[in-house]
């Protein structure tokens, strides 16, 4: 523990200092009589055992008395003298970065849902990878572009969840249809169906290749480990630019792994071509709706090989006032505890 106005404390020490001189000072010398009314046979008084009793536990509680005071004054000067803490904090990057690529359409949400609440204590047990968030269905959003502020990670992530829940309950007629919901679902719908009428809608292959193209650093980092999470029922209801097996290719060239979750009503056609772009970036494809195949999919990435980047250190101080507080708490109302004994 350091303090940080050493002056403080050498002041109420001083003071203490002198507030003890003072005490010894004024008990050692004789008092002179004043006024009042004298008492008669004095010297016999003293021999009277109640009486010296009496006066020996005053003794006794004006001592503590003036320890208390002083303790006090001690106490105040290390509090003004403020005291603190440093800590040498070391943060870690980790060579390794995740993009969570969702398709938001409403088909997808029951699966959305399970994922993004697995994700979030993955993301919560991150240390130094950069985090990512990428939606899409007629067009793909940048909802929170490779950060490792996971802060945000998790604020985006809890606002998804909310939003995919009351949309799931709401089109599945056990919710109701609030503000809430036409907010939220506007949160992670506007930005996705730009074009709409036009080009249609689950634009599956153009969402995938928005992700990889997130990725920086390809060439001055090669072997920096890149992973997509992408989910999706691979239903294109649109105009795409890049068909999946494309945007597959696209994510090996640049060295990107991508792990695929479908839905439990895929059509046998779409999951076999997911799988197989899937499983040509070197990741592993995973279908259904449970919780279970959620763990799986999180557990497996988690797995992939995370190397140790750079290490930074951050100096930081924490100020440290709870325990002297306390003492001087207790003090100061034993001082005033001891006060009224001594008027007793």
């Amino acid at each position: 523990m350091e303090l940080k106005y050493v002056v403080a404390l050498y002041a109420c020490a001083a003071v203490a200092l002198a507030y003890l001189i003072f005490s010894f000072v004024r008990f050692r010398r004789r008092k002179k009589f004043k006024g009042g009314t004298k008492a008669i046979e004095a010297e016999y008084m003293k021999e009277i055992p109640h009486f010296r009793r009496r006066l020996a536990a005053y003794k006794v509680l004006k001592f503590i008395l003036t320890v208390s005071i002083m303790v006090n004054l001690l106490l105040s000067g290390f509090l003004m003298a403020v005291p603190y803490k440093t800590q040498v904090n070391e943060i870690k990057h980790m060579n390794r970065d995740i993009i969570l690529c969702m398709d938001i359409s409403t088909t997808v949400d029951h699966l959305n849902f399970e994922l993004v609440g697995k994700l979030k204590e993955m993301v919560e047990n991150l240390n130094g990878e950069r985090f990512g968030i990428v939606i899409f269905n007629t067009t793909p959003l940048y909802l929170c572009p490779l950060t490792t502020d996971y802060e945000q990670v998790l604020e985006e992530l809890d606002i998804i969840e909310e939003a995919l829940d009351l949309r799931y309950d709401y089109y599945n007629g056990s919710g109701s249809y609030s503000s809430r919901l036409v907010e939220l679902d506007e949160y992670i719908s506007a930005g996705t169906l730009i074009g709409n009428q036009e080009r249609g809608s689950s634009i599956i292959g153009d969402g995938l290749a928005a992700a990889a193209l997130d990725f920086t650093g390809i060439e001055e980092d090669p072997d920096r480990s890149r992973i997509i999470i992408f989910s999706t029922d691979n239903d294109l209801q649109g105009d795409e630019i890049i068909t999946l097996p494309q945007a597959g290719q696209l994510c090996v060239d640049r060295g990107i792994t991508v792990y695929g979750i479908g839905t439990e009503q895929m059509y046998p056609s779409d999951r076999t071509m997911m799988k197989n772009a899937v499983e040509m970036t070197g990741g592993e494809f995973y279908y259904g709706e449970s919780s279970r195949v959620v763990d799986d999919i999180v557990e497996k990435i988690q797995e992939h090989m995370a190397t140790l980047d750079t290490v930074e250190y951050e100096i930081s101080e924490t100020v440290t006032p709870e325990i002297p507080f306390i003492i001087l708490l207790i003090s100061m109302a034993a001082m005033i505890l001891l006060q009224w004994l001594c008027k007793v």
